[in-house]
This record gives C-alpha cells, structure tokens and sequence, in this order.
C-alpha cells in the first residue's frame, strides 16, 4: 500500500479520477451523494509502465523467501453541489460517506495475489482480485479480476471523476480473465484474454467497471438489452522515450475484440476498440492525449435498438450510443510544498468528448478542472466539473439525442480519502 500511495502521488497519473455520480438515476436526477471512484492506484503494488504489476523481487535470497503481506485500506468523504439538483441546490450541497475499502497484497518468492473490496453507501463490489506468476524480472501472468489494458495506464485522467472513457467500459475497467505483462525498459506489451466481466451475473448493477448489463423495464422498452460480454481479447503495446534530463514521452497503440451474447435471441454479436495514445511529461508538467474508436454490434430481438447499447455500474444502468470516437486530452502540473500541512498540489484540467456515429445521436462533452492536495496518506480532490449530454453530470446517457442533450450541467465536488497500510 505504500507503494500505491508513492503512485498516487506521482506526476502521471494522480489519484485515480472517478467520481461521478456513479449512483444517479435514469433519467438523471441524482440522491446519492458522491459518486464512486478510485483514488487509489488500480492494481498493488504497482510495476514501472502501469499500476497493475508487481515490484521485482528482493535481491537477498533470505528477503525472497519471507513472506510479504501488506494490509491498506481507504474511507472517503464526499461533499457535492450541483446545478441541475434543485433539493441538493437549495441545500448547498450535501456531506457524507462515500466508501470505505479494503487491500490485500501477498507475496512469496515468485507467486504473489493483490486484491481490493469496496462498501459504498447503497452497494458493495470487488474492484480487482488476482493471483500473480513472475517466470522473470520481465515476465508476468495474472489470472482473476485485473485492470484491462487498454490506453494510458492506470488511467487518462488527474481528477476525481475520471475521463469519458471510463463511462463507455475504456478506462480503468476490470473484467474475469488471464493477463501476460512483458516490460523490459522502455517497452511494455500486455496481453489478455477474458471470459466475462468481474461478475458472472451480466444484471448485476452494483459493480465498480462500467460493463454490458441486462435489466427489465417496463415503462422503457430500450431498456430491455439483454446483452452481456463475453470472450474478449486485449493487445497493448507501448514505448518510452527520453526527451531530457527530466522529460519522457510514453506512445503507444491499444486494440481490443469481443462477443456480445444476447440472452433473449442466443445469438452472439461483437464489439472493438482502438486507441493510440501518449502521456508526456516534462518536469513537474504531464500532457496527456487519447484517442479510441469503438463499436458495440448486438444481435438484439426486434423491437431493441441496435444503435445504443446499455452499460451500468454503482447501481444503475444507462444507455450509451453504439458506434463512435473518444479523444481525451488532459494537462497537469504538480507544485511540491513540503510543509507541516501540505506535501504537494497537483492541479489540471481535463477535456474528453465522445463523438457518436450511429444516426438521431449528439456528441458528449465533460470538462473538469481542478487540484489534488496531499499530505502523508490524506487526499482531498476539489474538482469543478462540466458536461454537456454526459452520464453523471446531469445528462441522459452517453451521445444520446434527447431534449436534455443540449443542455450544459455543473457539479463542484469535495472529495476527502485517507489512506492507510500495514506492512508484516
């Protein structure tokens, strides 16, 4: 967990983004009071490309034979204030519990499990689960519940509430499966391949990855998707270069393919993804830049439209356009204080927007500008953030044509985590 806690503090990325109001109803008019995210890096203890491997291990043959385990955890406090919430408005906003959450990390010689479990205020899900196998310093293979690996790693965002992407499955998503890590230097490939989603269940909702769910709606038909995922197949390559004294550059190329079973038709549709993307850094500055082009094809039962598909997560499904574009450009810059009550401020603006394809749609857009203040184990996000026609911000979906879907949202959003572990 100390380790994770160094990630977090690094220039690139920060604390995870992810706060949205992950609980908030269809059509949106939120109760919960602070979304769910990460703030915490995804995998522990983190390796040099991503945070979803392991640190080599010790050099003495007496360090290499002890087992390490390391206990951490998390609670969080969330404060939110929103335009488009009239109750919360009138309020000026709300206080309270967000989650409190657990880590486990184990390792012995070459074998090593890294697992995390979260309790928000209405629902409690696993976020990752996995047993390691290190055949060499650059080798690896996870198999269970990991981060998939697709795009900038751990994540394409600084704040608290994440990139779009996250909301469209693309961004720290965590689904059943086997993972191999090859690092050497500079370079980073990862492969997968994943049976299903971390849950088996495709109608469970309280879960922290955005995936395929199905639901029964009476009173809305497009509502009644029963599609789930299934057999999918990630490659991520990516490369570092050195551009200076304290300036590096890391490109790389993400692809992705899988099944879409429908359980009402039993037929099986597909679905992929691409992206290339970069994460510079220069000096106490980080740059981001993201591009991904997807397409969710289900064989659905006629009367359901193919041109949306249905995700959920922290309760509650939404719908999202089927075909299109995400680009994602954030920027960054840390301030090192080093004072009795403050270690370091991060602040940034984040930009994503998700451009639809399919026909009757309209584009997507979340701004969020903000800073991370941290000291010692203690995180506080203060994050002012925009959308327009965006999941979580006030809008009906994601590149959805709707009378809603012209309209811009605002939240302010006060997020407060304590982090803490134990080393034995």
């Amino acid at each position: 967990m100390a380790v994770a806690l160094v990630a977090l503090a690094a220039l690139c990325p920060p604390v995870p983004a992810g706060a949205q109001d992950h609980t908030r109803r269809h059509p949106p008019t939120p109760d919960s009071l602070a979304a769910p995210a990460p703030a915490d890096s995804t995998e522990h203890p983190p390796a040099p490309a991503d945070s979803a491997g392991q640190e080599a291990p010790a050099d003495s043959t007496a360090e290499e034979s002890k087992p390490q385990v390391t206990l951490g955890g998390a609670l969080r406090l969330n404060y939110a204030w929103q335009d488009y919430n009239q109750p919360r408005k009138d309020r000026f906003g709300d206080f309270g519990f967000e989650v409190f959450m657990l880590m486990v990390d184990f390792e012995y010689e070459d074998i090593f499990l890294s697992a995390q479990y979260r309790w928000y205020a209405d629902f409690e899900a696993i976020r990752y689960g996995f047993i390691g196998f290190r055949f060499m310093p650059e080798l690896e293979l996870h198999l269970g519940i990991h981060q998939v690996p697709f795009g900038i790693l751990p994540w394409a965002s600084h704040s608290f509430w994440f990139s779009p992407a996250y909301y469209i499955g693309f961004e720290d998503d965590y689904d059943a499966g086997v993972k191999l890590l090859y690092r050497k230097g500079p370079l980073d490939l990862q492969a997968a391949f994943y049976k299903n989603s971390e849950y088996i269940d495709p109608s469970r909702l309280g879960r922290y990855s955005f995936d395929l769910v199905t639901t029964e709606d009476e009173e809305d038909s497009e509502l009644n998707q029963a599609n789930e995922e299934v057999n999918q197949v990630n490659v991520r390559g990516s490369y570092h270069f050195k551009l200076g004294p304290r300036s590096l550059v890391d490109v790389g190329a993400s692809f992705m393919y899988g099944g879409i079973y429908n359980q009402t038709t039993t037929e099986m549709g597909d679905r992929y993804a691409a992206s290339v993307h970069s994460d510079f850094l220069f000096g106490t500055w980080n740059l981001q830049l993201e591009g991904i082009r997807y397409r969710f094809a289900p064989e659905n039962p006629p009367g359901v439209d193919r041109s949306t598909v249905q995700l959920g997560a922290f309760n509650f499904p939404f719908l999202v356009a089927s075909e299109g574009w995400e680009a994602t450009a954030n920027v960054a810059k840390e301030f090192i204080v080093g004072q009795r009550f403050l270690d370091s401020v991060k602040c940034y603006a984040d930009l994503g927007r998700v451009f639809p394809t399919e026909e009757d749609t309209h584009t997507s857009t979340q701004i969020v500008t903000g800073c991370m203040l941290v000291k010692g184990g203690l995180y506080i996000f203060a994050d002012w953030i925009t959308g327009q026609n965006m999941w979580f911000i006030g809008g009906p979906g994601v590149g959805l044509n709707t009378p809603e879907s012209d309209e811009w949202n605002t939240r302010f959003n006060l997020n407060f985590g304590y982090y803490y572990s134990v080393d034995f």
